[in-house]
Formats: C-alpha cells, structure tokens, sequence
C-alpha cells in the first residue's frame, strides 16, 4: 500500500475463491483497490507513476518497498497505454534528427513536433529508411504539413522531396554555419600544411579564432594573448585563409536580413563571389548552396528550425546517463516518446 514516510506499508488478507456452478471454474473476486494477480494496490500504482516524473527508478523503489523490476513494469504499463495512439492530424511543423544512442544501438532517427515538442516517431538507423514508418502514419492521418527542418542529409532531404511534396523544407541555418566552419577548417589545414616555418608559427591555433564570431574575441594587453592582434596576423599572411574568413563572416550575417528578398540577393551575390575565387574549397561551396538556395530561403516564410530537437537530443543523453543506459529497448522507446512532459534537469 501507500508508503507512511518511508514506512512500507503492507495489507494481509484472505481472499475467497468462487466455483462456477455451470463450468466449474474456480476464480478470485475482483477487488475494488487492486487488479488481478498484481500485490500493489491502485493508488501506489498511481503514486509510482507519479514519483517516476520527478525520481529515477531506483529512488522510487527505496521510497515505495518495491523492487526495482516491479517499479520499472508500472511506469512501463503506463507509459505503453499514454502513447499506444496518438493523433497527427493536428500537426504541422515537424524536424528531423538523427541521435547517436552508443555503440549497441548506433543511431535512431527522430520527427518531433515543433508546435508541442513532443517526439512523433523513433526509426531505427539513420537515413531514408528510418522514415518508412512515419510516412504511413502520417497518410493515414491527413496531416496537412506546411514545413520541416533538417538538416543537410541527403537521406532526410529526399525523403521529405518524395513524401511532402507540398511542405517547405528548411535547412536549419545552424548546421548550415557549422557546416561552411568545417569547411574554413579544412582550408587552414590545407593552408599550413603549404606554408614555411616562419607562416606556420602563426598560423598555429588559429583554428577556433577563425571559427569565433568577431564579438566574442577577447582582447589582451599582451599581443601574444589578444586574440584579435592573434588572427589579423594570421589573415595579413594568407590571402585565400583572409578570403575565407570574410566569406564565413558574410555567411553567418546572412540570416540576419530583415526579408527573403534581401536574403536572395546577398546569397546570390556570395554564391558569386566564391565560385569567382578560385580557391577549390569555396568553389564547391558555392554548388552546394546552389543545389541549397531555395530550402535555405525558406526560413523566411517558415522562421523554424532543429533546435528543439536538439534540445530534446540532449534530455535523451541525460535520461542515458541518469539511467546508466537501458537494457529494454521498447521502455526506453517509451521514455523517449515522453519525454516532452520533463524538464531538462527531471529528464532521468
């Protein structure tokens, strides 16, 4: 029964069997304050559930007496019947994601609901076939998508193509940066590696000053330490690095146009210019954001992005970690699907 304290609490009592006068069957009375077969009543099945939102399982099981399978089966049962159905129809900005679960599970796939924040799906893998599952839900609801942010995946990216042909895809402008810094990155490796003693004494840990935004570069009063004096430097050495650099600036500046028509204009004009450089790297950039442009615009008519599957990316890491991984797949699935109803910090 219901805990006092930390007193466990037991009721002993006799229950009858009744015999069927016409089969024979012999039967248990049902109980009003417990379900059949189970030594728990109703309401500490309610209170585990409860205490499971806000404690892990372990704590749960120390508070209530009860073993640690046995509060795992209760908030299992619960979680199974909260999400054994629940509609699309509703919805209409979704993101995609992949999230890297350890070496047993490699990678599951997520759609999450930008609207609510709750997880919609969990595909096995990553890729276009992670999806499969999703896409006959959806049919079968009638969901009327306007839009869906991913990243730059091709696997993601044709699946939305072929499924949604009437949502706009937005390619989040985070990985999109992250993505061009890879790039920077990769040219001043290229880049040392061709310079001479003197060049490279310099050019040695560059890499985060070119990656950090102009603002955040703390300023020193000895030059070795000021990391502004530290990357001018570095640019008034090497032409194509300073050329990169200003494209990487000019790029992150690009999704703080006030409309879509300013924004068109200046990717246009830096698609140009980096396909004009003659420096490899941001010649393929250029393709690349070519191929890109219209899925990059549409952040303009739909200002969504993967941030809160990102968010919901890192509660997931923090219920593995609290937990010290899952060894049940299905209960971890079900934790998964709700855990928009937990605080970061409440997640495990």
């Amino acid at each position: 029964m219901l805990p006092v304290g930390n007193k466990k609490v037991e009721l002993v009592l006799q229950i009858g069997r009744l015999q069927c006068k016409k089969c024979g069957a012999i039967k248990q009375p049902r109980l009003s304050f417990a379900d059949p077969k189970k030594h728990y009543t109703r309401s500490l099945k309610r209170f585990v559930t409860d205490l499971c939102q806000i404690a892990n399982i372990r704590d749960v099981a120390n508070l209530t007496g009860l073993s640690w399978d046995t509060v795992k089966d209760i908030h299992k049962r619960h979680l199974r019947k909260k999400c054994k159905s629940f509609k699309l129809k509703k919805v209409r900005h979704i993101a995609i994601d992949e999230k890297y679960l350890g070496k047993k599970r490699k990678f599951i796939t997520i759609v999450l609901d930008l609207n609510t924040g709750r997880v919609l799906h969990i595909g096995k893998g990553k890729g276009k076939d992670a999806l499969n599952g999703f896409w006959t839900r959806l049919k079968r609801s009638k969901a009327k998508i306007q839009a869906v942010a991913t990243d730059m995946a091709s696997g993601y990216i044709s699946a939305v193509l072929e499924h949604l042909p009437n949502a706009d895809l937005v390619l989040d402008h985070f990985h999109l940066v992250k993505w061009f810094n890879d790039k920077l990155s990769l040219l001043r490796r290229q880049l040392y590696g061709l310079a001479n003693k003197a060049d490279k004494a310099v050019l040695k840990g560059s890499r985060w000053l070119l990656l950090k935004a102009p603002e955040n570069l703390k300023q020193h009063k000895d030059r070795k330490k000021d990391e502004r004096f530290r990357l001018q430097q570095a640019l008034k050495i090497n032409e194509p690095l300073a050329m990169g650099y200003y494209m990487k600036e000019r790029f992150r500046l690009l999704f703080q146009c006030l409309d879509k028509d300013r924004a068109e204009v200046e990717l246009e004009a830096w698609i140009s210019q980096a396909a004009c450089s003659g420096i490899k790297i941001l010649h393929d950039a250029a393709k690349k954001l070519q191929i890109w442009k219209p899925f990059i615009l549409n952040w303009y008519k739909h200002k969504i992005s993967t941030g809160k599957l990102e968010a919901t990316n890192r509660k997931i890491g923090t219920l593995q970690r609290n937990a010290c991984g899952y060894r049940d797949e299905e209960y971890l699935k079900l934790r998964i699907y709700n855990i928009h109803t937990s605080t970061y910090a409440l997640s495990g």
